[in-house]
């Protein structure tokens, strides 16, 4: 498994509540991960990204560099968005466009895959990307305010493929924004990190995530839970129309 699989993971897990006066509750894990896309591979700047809490690297074009960005990003999950993907030891993760990366390049069962989803992709290609081993889909949603005719796209990917999303957004973001998506399926926030401001906020960012409140639901639970139910209200529709006939 991936660093930033394990990452995603924790953060869809619910912490039993410790019982007895003098038990220790443990560290509360993020609900939401904060991941700093660099298109330098400086290991500087991924060092300064991580100090600031950043939890995933992403560096877009900048292999060459990426031995001394990983070390740099300590226990930050590291990958790239390379133009052309091709196996590298280095890297945790790898983002990826279906439409335009070779089949084979995804045989490394050791490294992660995020999926660049391309607008517009059908419900038949969205359930068969649960075939597929991806740690996450990377989806846009346009920019803020999040309304609900994005939020409900935002559900029908994470419903269909049974993948954590990936989601480009502002450092600025709103606290109730950042609930709607993370209850859409969203586990992984994207900041453009190329300018020092964005930068300098993402502890501010850190702290809007820990003081969300918690979900009504396991995620995991909710995303399992969609297509079940629409099985069993087709079958139930179907059982009218047959009572109908009957009764006719």
């Amino acid at each position: 498994m991936s660093k930033l699989g394990d990452k995603i993971r924790k953060t869809m897990r619910v912490e039993a509540v410790p019982i007895g006066f003098r038990a220790v509750r443990p560290a509360k894990t993020p609900q939401l991960l904060v991941a700093a896309l660099l298109d330098d591979g400086d290991p500087k700047k991924v060092a300064e990204a991580t100090e600031k809490g950043a939890g995933v690297i992403i560096l877009r074009g900048a292999a060459g560099k990426l031995e001394a960005a990983v070390e740099a990003a300590g226990e930050a999950a590291c990958g790239i968005w390379p133009e052309v993907v091709t196996p590298s030891a280095a890297a945790d993760f790898v983002v990826f466009a279906a439409e335009s990366t070779r089949a084979a390049a995804l045989l490394d069962d050791k490294t992660g895959y995020v999926l660049a989803l391309k607008d517009g992709a059908d419900d038949t290609f969205l359930r068969v990307l649960e075939s597929l081993t991806l740690d996450a889909i990377l989806v846009d949603s346009g920019d803020s305010p999040l309304t609900v005719e994005k939020q409900v796209r935002l559900r029908r990917i994470a419903a269909l493929t049974r993948k954590p999303l990936m989601l480009p957004v502002s450092v600025s973001v709103e606290s109730g924004e950042l609930e709607c998506l993370r209850d859409a399926g969203v586990s992984v926030l994207l900041l453009d990190a190329g300018d020092k401001e964005t930068l300098a906020n993402i502890p501010s960012l850190l702290k809007t995530v820990d003081d969300l409140p918690e979900p009504r639901r396991r995620r995991e639970m909710t995303l399992e839970a969609l297509l079940p139910r629409a099985a069993e209200m087709a079958a139930v529709e179907d059982d009218d129309d047959d009572d109908d006939e009957s009764d006719g």
